[in-house]
């Protein structure tokens, strides 16, 4: 019995987990060094107190009950994972195994066994946020997103749902092969078998899937390999292309669709915390010009913001802390880590980063489209043939100088000429004819005034102030001057002339209506007594 009970010590006190016998209240009675390096409280502190002054007060009660239930007779044992409070203040996560020791049906004293699982625990913790960080971006992505097993549907987005005219409630836990065209089955099993079991992503291929009413739909997949609950799974994103299909020849899309976050994903993500850049994805990366994350990891956020945005970035990071609220798409400018500027279209997720918060940014470049748009609203504003600024931009120009009270001079002008021109030589030459004219124009007014083309032969220049006659007459003489010359076009040589009405804001009309009235009459007047200018008379 003797060795028994040695042999009982030695494995005891020598074990690599935590052992200890515990009174049925709660008192320690003996406890081995690895019990007392979990909890950081020596032996001897340890049989000072109660296993519940050293459990997390969240824990306490599931314990006790457990060893009533023990002490009834209800259980033999019990299982349980539980937190101690570390001697330090820290939780330490511990998997505890409790029996009971009888002795002639009288239940005498506990013997435990604690496992440290801190590490497991902390890993767990990582491994949720994780998959919470995926998820909160697949949720804002407007392409349809899909996670599946190679067989059955675990997640979809809600962009997912609409293409499958189905509910979210009804896709997960579906059949994959229920939202495949039956002719593309098989190409679809080799498809998923290669990203499930070669670990092997698949970009941009295209597939017949079809909707729950048996509707095909042409779309283009991108498919990779990921871990999602624990289980190989396989994302999956889609691009409805059935249109492009019906007209490919015809139609090319402007601007690549926004695709979902994977590798090499059109889409950029970066994460921060309290400013500092923690991670950035490899599309973020190559937008900001670089393949190197250590050029960017430990960046200040705001290094890569324009200066021009960089308030409105910061105001936006503070709600988001502090609201824990989505911040909705909004165009910024990013700066490239080689200066250059670019525009992107960006949302701000709240997140969570080894259980702290942090900030979640999603962007994608969105430059040429920028420019396409400058343009458009270029070409909204200015003249197609002279690239003048156009009737358009004039009478926005000419409010907001009213609206600011302003004084200005307008000289009204009407070239003559043009019809023979056009009847003689055709519209082409009337048109290289205007073009030539007003770049003289533009090149003799230099930065006196602004000129406009408001349409066929009827142009407007503005100029600051109310201008005497004395200036009205120098200009209007550089005008004719550059006029009067010879135009070649081709072999033939053609010439313009102009009359010129002026009037000036408030004198001769207080809105554009009544100063072009004006402005027309005195530009008669001078056509009609073959003078050059005309200044409004009342």
């Amino acid at each position: 019995m003797q060795n028994f009970l040695n042999r009982f010590d030695q494995a005891f006190n020598y074990s690599p987990i935590g052992m200890a016998l515990v009174s049925l209240d709660g008192e320690w009675m003996k406890v081995n060094p690895a019990l007392s390096k979990i909890t950081g409280y020596t032996g001897e502190e340890l049989l000072s107190i109660k296993f519940q002054d050293t459990t997390h007060p969240d824990d306490v009660e599931a314990d006790v009950n457990f060893v009533r239930e023990l002490v009834e007779e209800k259980r033999e044992s019990y299982e349980m994972e539980k937190r101690y409070i570390h001697k330090e203040g820290k939780h330490v996560w511990v998997l505890l195994s409790v029996s009971i020791v009888r002795e002639e049906d009288k239940s005498v004293y506990l013997i435990a066994q604690i496992q440290d699982i801190t590490e497991r625990k902390q890993l767990e913790i990582n491994l949720t946020e994780s998959e919470q960080r995926l998820l909160s971006i697949l949720n804002y992505i407007p392409d349809p997103i899909l996670v599946h097993d190679g067989e059955i549907t675990m997640y979809a987005n809600q962009p997912a749902a609409d293409l499958f005219g189905i509910t979210l409630e009804e896709i997960e836990g579906q059949s994959i092969q229920e939202f495949i065209d039956p002719s593309k089955l098989n190409k679809a099993i080799q498809l998923s078998q290669e990203v499930l079991y070669h670990n092997k992503p698949i970009y941009d291929f295209d597939l017949t899937i079809r909707s729950r009413n048996r509707k095909s739909i042409e779309a283009v997949l991108s498919a990779i390999p990921i871990t999602y609950m624990g289980k190989k799974a396989i994302l999956v994103s889609y691009r409805n292309i059935t249109e492009r299909k019906k007209v490919e020849q015809a139609l090319k899309e402007s601007e690549e669709r926004y695709r979902i976050l994977v590798e090499n994903s059109p889409i950029g993500i970066l994460i921060h915390q309290k400013g500092i850049i923690q991670y950035a994805n490899s599309r973020a990366l190559r937008i900001l010009g670089t393949e190197n994350s250590e050029d960017v990891i430990g960046l200040n956020i705001l290094n890569i913001i324009h200066p021009d945005f960089r308030m409105i970035v910061k105001r936006r990071i503070n709600n988001i802390e502090s609201t824990g609220q989505f911040a909705p798409s909004i165009y910024e400018k990013f700066l490239r880590l080689d200066g250059q500027e670019i525009d992107v279209d960006v949302y701000g997720i709240p997140t969570k980063l080894q259980g702290e918060s942090a900030v979640q940014v999603v962007f994608w470049d969105i430059t040429d489209k920028k420019k396409e748009e400058d343009l458009i609203r270029y070409r909204a504003y200015h003249d197609t043939l002279t690239d003048l600024p156009n009737r358009l931009n004039f009478q926005l120009d000419i409010e907001e100088q009213i609206n600011q009270d302003k004084q200005f001079t307008i000289m009204y002008m009407d070239l003559h000429g043009l019809k023979p021109i056009n009847d003689t030589h055709g519209h082409q030459a009337g048109d290289m004819a205007l073009i030539k004219v007003t770049a003289r124009l533009t090149g003799a007014l230099g930065s006196v005034g602004l000129i406009y083309r408001l349409g066929g032969d009827e142009f407007a220049i503005v100029l600051p102030g109310q201008k005497n006659e004395k200036e009205i007459n120098d200009i209007a003489n550089n005008i004719i001057e550059v006029i009067k010359q010879p135009i070649y076009i081709g072999n033939t040589i053609v010439q313009l002339t102009t009359s010129i009405g002026v009037v000036y804001y408030p004198i001769h009309g207080v809105d554009l209506e009544l100063l072009l009235r004006h402005a027309d009459l005195a530009m008669y007047h001078a056509k009609k007594t073959n003078t050059l200018y005309k200044i409004y008379d009342n």
